[in-house]
């Protein structure tokens, strides 16, 4: 898999990577989706749906898929979710964010992941 940096925080794949979505065997605590639900309800996504994801095979961990497809958003949820994840996960702190609107791979998202709810993020 070849990676480039964008930013600190933001990588893009240059070539097709393996990506796996699914759900744990264990879901995160009932207060960390909680929490998380309150850190996005001001990062204006209207949809967000959290879910496993290993990435090229690496560890599953929390993987979240954000609508609108736009960098402003998803960077406000990454900063605003990023150390309450964590603070709840510390053995398995790692994050991964996708952005809605690929046919490819909405599909999955949305039957393997759980859409969070907020004041900002609805159905």
């Amino acid at each position: 898999m070849s990676l480039t940096r964008l930013t600190q925080n933001r990588w893009v794949a240059e070539s097709p990577t393996l990506i796996d979505i699914g759900r744990p065997e264990t879901p995160p605590s009932v207060d960390a989706l909680r929490a998380i639900e309150n850190a996005i309800a001001g990062c204006g996504a209207t949809k967000v749906y959290w879910f496993w994801i290993s990435v090229d095979g690496d560890p599953p961990h929390l993987g979240l898929a954000v609508l609108p497809n736009d960098n402003a958003v998803v960077e406000a949820i990454g900063s605003a979710v990023e150390p309450i994840w964590r603070s709840f996960s510390p053995g398995n702190p790692r994050l991964d964010i996708l952005r809605l609107g690929d046919p490819n791979i909405d599909s999955f998202i949305v039957d393997c992941g759980e859409q969070l709810r907020s004041s900002r993020a609805h159905a």
